[in-house]
């Protein structure tokens, strides 16, 4: 598993009674929203803009074709999730970020996902314009891109 870097961006989410099964845990199928919240959240972080503003004021869709998950310990509403989030890799027309969500100080699982950049209205796939490339390029790990 990678290091986390240093200038991870650190999302905060608040885990709810309604965010839980019988088992008084959350949900399994919310642990994938908690990660993609935290990712949009980075994209609003450092280039001032979430996926809604991506898609419709820059024409610039990110579909995922890619999401594994990895479960290491229960997620529970008694701390608050932090989410910790940075790009894995930038490719030609890709972006891989990772995403680790501890409560409490303890990993509770990690994600690795994949997004293809495309031209929003053709659903075409595209290079990630210059200035996406400049705002992903200081926060990627050494050797990332």
């Amino acid at each position: 598993m990678t290091d986390r870097p240093a200038n991870a961006y650190a999302h905060e989410i608040r885990v709810t009674w309604g965010d839980c099964d019988p088992a008084r845990i959350a949900y399994t199928a919310r642990l994938p929203w908690f990660a993609l919240d935290a990712i949009n959240a980075w994209w609003e972080e450092r280039l001032g803009d979430g996926w809604f503003q991506m898609e419709i004021d820059r024409n610039l869709g990110t579909p995922f074709v890619r999401l594994e998950m990895d479960f290491r310990a229960p997620v529970t509403p008694r701390h608050r999730l932090i989410c910790h989030v940075w790009p894995s890799r930038l490719g030609e027309t890709s972006i891989s970020f990772r995403v680790d969500g501890e409560q409490n100080g303890r990993l509770c699982f990690s994600t690795h996902t994949t997004n293809v950049f495309i031209i929003a209205d053709k659903f075409a796939k595209r290079k990630p314009p210059q200035e996406i490339r400049d705002v992903i390029a200081p926060y990627l790990p050494t050797g990332g891109g």
